[in-house]
């Protein structure tokens, strides 16, 4: 179930991403790029400078570049907001992170330009160390690569936070679409797997059953970024199953304790709780059909005893199944 999570890949779609990074980074007059929670570029560069060229081709400053976009990223996560800093060779550059509830999976990356003297009084952290590979450097080689940092364009620190704010709001768009696409074909596959597609067309229209179907598929894009959600996606496709709270505890890769506290606050409800209440509803789907006895039903959703299934149902409803079966059918 968990790999069945979000990644960059699903939620940026890359190829379309880059073309969108490139119209971005010509448009700003910065260079873009695309990492993962561990620095690693997952996109294209797009308008990089030839000074970032030289570095990123270095095997050595290359591991200073991931390592200072990683350790960026996670800034940026801690501040809940583009972190703006200076790389290891004292360049301007940000990143504005890309998250999906409570996970971290990446962060696009701006910048490779300088501070323009209007902004000399601006203090900017710097990350890493400066690397000393390329400060050894003489003769030819040294000079050439100092022509290129004075060709790194300037801009002005307000310029520079206003491209950090188009960028959050263009990532905070995609990442509520992805998520919305992706509650949308959850809820059709389990529509379609919680009764016969030929059925569900042909059945009257029912005021309450489409307004539970529609709090179901906003609960569905609430709980999508939630580090519990395999488990709730694990529970509405094993319905005879009889799983525990540490079964999905350990599915979601999370202790029991912690995962106890997370499904609460994601679904203001106990594990118990939630499991019962879902399947009380799963009952009054089947109870619609007269054909399935109570009994099938209890059976069905993993109750070995019909009794506790009809208890459990009317604690939730108020009424046993029988009541609510007659309530509907007429």
């Amino acid at each position: 179930m968990s790999g069945r999570g979000y990644d960059l890949k699903t939620i940026l779609n890359i190829p379309l991403f880059e073309t969108l990074q490139d119209m971005i980074a010509k448009t700003t007059g910065t260079a873009i790029i695309t990492v993962d929670y561990k620095g690693i570029p997952v996109t294209r560069h797009s308008c990089r400078t030839e000074f970032c060229t030289v570095i990123r081709e270095n095997p050595v400053s290359r591991k200073r570049c991931f390592r200072c976009d990683a350790l960026a990223g996670l800034e940026a996560v801690r501040l809940n907001s583009p972190f703006i800093y200076l790389c290891h060779c004292g360049i301007v550059d940000a990143a504005v992170p890309v998250v999906v509830g409570d996970r971290y999976l990446g962060a696009v990356m701006f910048g490779e330009v300088r501070l323009s003297d209007n902004s000399a009084d601006v203090k900017v952290e710097r990350l890493v160390g400066e690397i000393t590979s390329l400060q050894q450097e003489d003769g030819e080689q040294a000079r050439e690569l100092m022509e290129k940092y004075e060709r790194i364009p300037k801009m002005e620190y307000s310029r520079v936070v206003e491209t950090a704010q188009l960028l959050e709001a263009i990532v905070r768009y995609i990442v509520c679409q992805a998520i919305d696409r992706r509650s949308q074909t959850l809820t059709y596959e389990w529509m379609l797997s919680a009764k016969d597609q030929r059925s569900f067309l042909q059945a009257p229209v029912d005021i309450q059953e489409l307004q539970e179907q529609q709090e179901t598929a906003m609960v569905d894009r609430e709980l999508a970024g939630s580090p519990v959600y395999p488990a709730i996606r694990y529970l509405t496709t094993h319905r005879q199953e009889r799983v525990t709270m540490a079964d999905m505890a350990r599915l979601c890769h999370l202790t029991p304790s912690y995962f106890c506290r997370i499904f609460s606050r994601a679904t203001g409800e106990t594990f118990t709780d939630y499991v019962n209440h879902q399947k009380v509803a799963w009952g009054k789907e089947m109870l619609r059909d007269p054909s399935i006895t109570v009994s099938q039903i209890a059976a069905e959703l993993g109750y070995l005893d019909t009794s506790y299934f009809i208890r459990v149902f009317k604690k939730y409803e108020g009424v046993t199944p029988l009541v609510y079966r007659q309530h509907k059918h007429r």
